[in-house]
This record gives C-alpha cells, sequence and structure tokens, in this order.
C-alpha cells in the first residue's frame, strides 16, 4: 500500500512537472515541507512547554544544579501567560495545517493532496514532535524553544491576545503557587522510598522507611492535640506535699523509674503545686513530709489539652522543660513529657535502661516459664 502510495505521488509529480516549471514546483515543495515543520514544532512545544508542571518548575528553581535553575527561570517567565502562549502556538499550528493542502494542491492532485497532508502531519507534525519534546531532554528543549515561543508570541499578539483574555475572563488566570495538601505531600514522600538491591544504590535515591516515618511524625505535630497523647490523670503517679518520705515511701519512688513527679498540695490532686525531681531525693532525711523538707520544686507547666504537638514541641524549647501538665478549668486532665513528643516524631517507643531491664526480665520470665511446662510432662512420663 506504501509503495502503490509512492508511486502514485512520483506519477502524479511528473505529471505536474511536465505541466509547470521546476521552480514552481520546488518551491511549492519547500512551502509545504516548512508548513510541515511548523505544525510539529508548535504541536511539539504546545505539549513540551505547556505540560511541564510549574510545581516541578520551582523545584528546580530552588534545589536543581546551577543550568536546570537556568532553564526553570527561563521557562517560568515564558509560560507566566499561560493561555496567550497555548492560544499562540494553536493558532501557529492550525495556520500551518489549513495552509498546507492549498500548497500541496498546486503540485498533486486534490485527493492526493488530503492523503499526504494527513500523513505528514500526524507523523511529522505530530507523533515525532510530541514524542521528542516529552522525551528524557524535554526540559532542555523547552529552554532551547523559548526564545522562538517569545517571538511568535510577539508576532501572532495581535490575534492571540484577544482570545488569551476571554479566556482569562472565562476560566480565570492559573494559579501559579499550586501548594500540595498535608495527606498529599505525605503521600508523595511515601513515594520516594527507595526500593532497590544494593545499600550502595539505596544510599544514591530514595528514603530509608524509618525516615518516611520521621517525615511523617513531624508533619502530624500541626494537627494531633495534646489530649491524644498524654498520659491521663488516672494513670498519673503524684505525691502529695504532706507525703512522709520513709525508707518504703523512697524505695516506691525509685521503683516507678521516673526522672520528676507531680507534687500536689495537701488532698487537692487538682491544684499540682511543683514538679519533684527525683534526684534531689538522694541523701535526703528520712521520716519527714516532702513540705518539710529543703528540696526545691520546679514550677509546674500547665497547657490546654486542645494545644497541638507542635505548639507544645515550641514551649518545651522556649521554657527549657520537659514536663507539662495537662489542665483545663482547673481541672488536671494528665500530662505528657517530652519523650512522649519525640516517641510521636519518631513513631516508635523510645526504651531506656529500666524499660530495657524491664522487658528482659518479662520475656526471660516468659521463656523459663515455658521451659518449666514443656518439661514437667516430661519427667512425669520418665
Amino acid at each position: 500500500m506504501i509503495i502503490y502510495l509512492f508511486l502514485l505521488i512520483q506519477a502524479e509529480a511528473i505529471a505536474l512537472v511536465e505541466e509547470q516549471s521546476i521552480e514552481v514546483y520546488t518551491v511549492y515543495s519547500v512551502i509545504s515541507l516548512g508548513l510541515v515543520f511548523i505544525s510539529g514544532l508548535m504541536s511539539g512545544l504546545t505539549v513540551g512547554l505547556l505540560s511541564l508542571d510549574e510545581f516541578y518548575l520551582e523545584l528546580k528553581l530552588e534545589s536543581g544544579t546551577s543550568s536546570e535553575k537556568k532553564q526553570a527561570e527561563k521557562i517560568l517567565s515564558t509560560i507566566s501567560n499561560h493561555h496567550l502562549v497555548l492560544v499562540t502556538l494553536l493558532l501557529g499550528n492550525a495556520a500551518a495545517m489549513e495552509a498546507l493542502p492549498l500548497f500541496l494542491e498546486a503540485i498533486v492532485s486534490p485527493i492526493l493532496s488530503i492523503v499526504i497532508s494527513v500523513l505528514f502531519v500526524m507523523i511529522f507534525g505530530e507523533i515525532f514532535p510530541q514524542a521528542i519534546c516529552t522525551g528524557p531532554d524535554q526540559l532542555k528543549i523547552a529552554y532551547r524553544m523559548c526564545p522562538v515561543v517569545k517571538f511568535i508570541t510577539v508576532l501572532l499578539f495581535p490575534l492571540s491576545y484577544p482570545i488569551a483574555k476571554l479566556l482569562d475572563k472565562v476560566f480565570g488566570i492559573k494559579d501559579s503557587t499550586k501548594k500540595l495538601k498535608h495527606d498529599e505531600l505525605k503521600t508523595l514522600i511515601s513515594l520516594h522510598q527507595a526500593i532497590v538491591n544494593s545499600e550502595n544504590e539505596r544510599r544514591k535515591s530514595g528514603l530509608f522507611i524509618r525516615q518516611i516515618k520521621i517525615i511523617h511524625g513531624a508533619m502530624d505535630l500541626g494537627k494531633e492535640i495534646v489530649k491524644d497523647h498524654m498520659i491521663p490523670y488516672q494513670k498519673m503517679y503524684c505525691l502529695s506535699n504532706d507525703t512522709i518520705l520513709g525508707k518504703k515511701k523512697l524505695k516506691e519512688v525509685l521503683v516507678q523509674g521516673y526522672s520528676r513527679v507531680p507534687i500536689y498540695n495537701g488532698e487537692f490532686k487538682n491544684d499540682i503545686i511543683g514538679i519533684l525531681m527525683v534526684k534531689t531525693l538522694l541523701g535526703v532525711e528520712k521520716g519527714k513530709a516532702i513540705k518539710d523538707l529543703k528540696i526545691p520544686l520546679k514550677n509546674p507547666f500547665f497547657v490546654r489539652s486542645r494545644m497541638t504537638l507542635l505548639e507544645l514541641l515550641q514551649k518545651f524549647k522556649f521554657e527549657k522543660i520537659q514536663m507539662a501538665i495537662i489542665r483545663d478549668d482547673d481541672i488536671v486532665e494528665g500530662l505528657i513529657t517530652f519523650e512522649d513528643l519525640m516517641e510521636q516524631i519518631l513513631k516508635t517507643d523510645i526504651l531506656d535502661e529500666d524499660d530495657y531491664d524491664k522487658l528482659t526480665g518479662f520475656v526471660a520470665g516468659n521463656i523459663i516459664r515455658a521451659r518449666t511446662q514443656i518439661i514437667r510432662p516430661v519427667r512425669t512420663i520418665i
């Protein structure tokens, strides 16, 4: 079919050449090829230039290489008026495609001119240019074509500007300050998890799953509130300032494993008057009440239960504290520590030496009990 079409075109060309001069035939052929080239250029730039996401270009402008920053800056300035560039390129493409059959009819028959124009425009005016302009070198090609686009914009300005202004009024001006939502940004970060076969390749690109969790945790600080992560009042370990610090009570305080203990006034558990630093109990005189000892208490720091964790982090930083008491309407709801906050950021439990000892003892106890249950039936059988 293609060979037949080629022979038909050649036969038509020979017949027409005999009827008209070589110069006219050559000029019209060159003009036709030029129109196909212009059509391909307009089509490729329409897709290749306007398909570049401005958010992607802003990323390159901020964190790309020196050449990428230069390219992104020039492209952004070129496509800043989106509708004007769009209309200009489409008008150029339409003019070239409409003019092509007119010049082809002067050198081939009308039917053949339609066939040739459709095939040439489809292959060389649409498929190839768009494939090239959206390929791996899309950014470089768009950068190099920016002067051409600006020239065409000036050339077609009287026609394209009114249409572009109409589009601005009907559809609005494209917002160049595109920002991702909270969940979209978290998803974007998750998509960059490193999936590679070797450790060396992993270091080059992508994020570890632990890094992703930390980033997600930090991002969630602005949404999470204190109430959802506090230690409830019922589970708080507190002491009254009337508590007698005998040998048994001191042992109880030490066994708890806390470095800080809230102190309330008398029997009023909602009246937290200070924070006892457990290390100050070393060498303390036994048998006296806390209020009778010359132990300095840290001033309690109170926050609302609806405060976000991000605000709480700022409070911890500026106040240089490690513990906050959650209180609403003079009623203590619970407490939260800097460690609780870090666990939310890291998305994992932080275990200190006491936690490891307790965990190790628990596991060891279970193993011993399991061995005992296995061994006893064996001894009974023997």
